[in-house]
């Protein structure tokens, strides 16, 4: 594995970490995620749709939705009892590995440069995070006080203080999650 591979595979699993916040977010957008990739590897490994969509035929990489098909149906067995009120946890185990499964299957399908529009819910998770910590950090040393963009990160805890319940956030991000798949496949035909 590449560098840069590497380095992929370790941003979208720690973002994914950093989702797992509230109950059923990262399970869910990680199931939008997955289908969306096995999308791709089907497309990718069946030779005429690969041609009717000018992509590039990945011979035998039609095998990976057996893989995908099967965290799918993990993550969606899994959603039932995570979603609120959770009565299972996935803890950082479980979503680290997650987050390293969805960067490696974006790497073997060769759509790595749409991870940050496909895993966009992550993105913006990891963004508040750092912006929080920099903007901390920042103001802390220039004015002796440390002051704050948001009222808590990961951003999902900032619209919980704002009032929010749980359940909306989470099918909210789920939205923005499926319109950013939707985004991600309309990719397969602009070309």
């Amino acid at each position: 594995m590449s560098d840069n591979a590497c380095l992929n595979s370790i941003s979208v699993s720690n973002s994914n970490n950093l989702t797992d916040g509230l109950d059923g977010l990262s399970a869910g957008t990680s199931a939008i995620i997955v289908f969306t990739l096995g999308v791709f590897a089907w497309t990718s490994g069946n030779i005429i749709f690969s041609d009717y969509l000018n992509i590039m035929y990945l011979p035998g990489i039609g095998e990976i939705v057996v893989f995908v098909s099967a965290l799918l149906g993990g993550l969606i067995g899994f959603l039932w009892y995570n979603t609120y009120p959770a009565q299972v946890f996935m803890g950082d185990t479980g979503s680290l590995t997650i987050g390293g499964i969805i960067a490696v299957i974006a790497i073997l399908v060769r759509k790595e440069l749409l991870l940050p529009i496909l895993c966009g819910v992550f993105l913006i998770e990891t963004l508040s995070v750092i912006i929080q910590v920099g903007y901390f950090k920042y103001t802390k040393k220039k004015f002796g006080v440390g002051k704050r963009v948001f009222l808590m990160t990961p951003i999902h805890h900032h619209f919980q203080k704002k009032g929010y319940s749980e359940s909306k956030i989470v099918a909210r991000f789920w939205i923005i999650s499926i319109m950013l798949a939707i985004l991600s496949l309309i990719t397969l035909k602009i070309r």
